[in-house]
Order: C-alpha cells, then sequence, then structure tokens
C-alpha cells in the first residue's frame, strides 16, 4: 500500500509572512555569549523568526548532541 505524500510531513506547516514560503525549524548558536535559540527559517527568502521568547544557555549537554 502507498502512503500518501503528506504522511512525511507534518500537516500543519508554518508559512512566511513576507513571501509565503515554507519555515523550517534551525538552531542559532552564539559560541561568544555561550548562548541558542530555534529560530523558524524561511527557505525561500532566508528570513528568520524566533520559535522561542529568548535564548538559552548553552551546556556541555547541548553541545555534545550536535
Amino acid at each position: 500500500m502507498v502512503r500518501p505524500i503528506y504522511a512525511c510531513y507534518s500537516v500543519n506547516m508554518k508559512s512566511c509572512d513576507k513571501c509565503k514560503g515554507t519555515l523550517m525549524l534551525e538552531r542559532a548558536v552564539d559560541l561568544d555569549a555561550g548562548l541558542a535559540i530555534t529560530v523558524y527559517a524561511c527557505l525561500n527568502c532566508g528570513r528568520r523568526k524566533p520559535a522561542e521568547a529568548e535564548p538559552r544557555p548553552l551546556t556541555a549537554r547541548a553541545l555534545a548532541i550536535r
């Protein structure tokens, strides 16, 4: 039995406010400040918007996961 193509992807995909492109989760890391934040990045125009309210401090466990 063939699965529908939408079964591989989340049904509630977020879209960019600027260009209506697809947003994908991305983790931005600032090694100088020791902070990391998860953002939505548009695959079409490159615009980013935060998925979290504020950056989180990096820990040794977070660095080991990379």
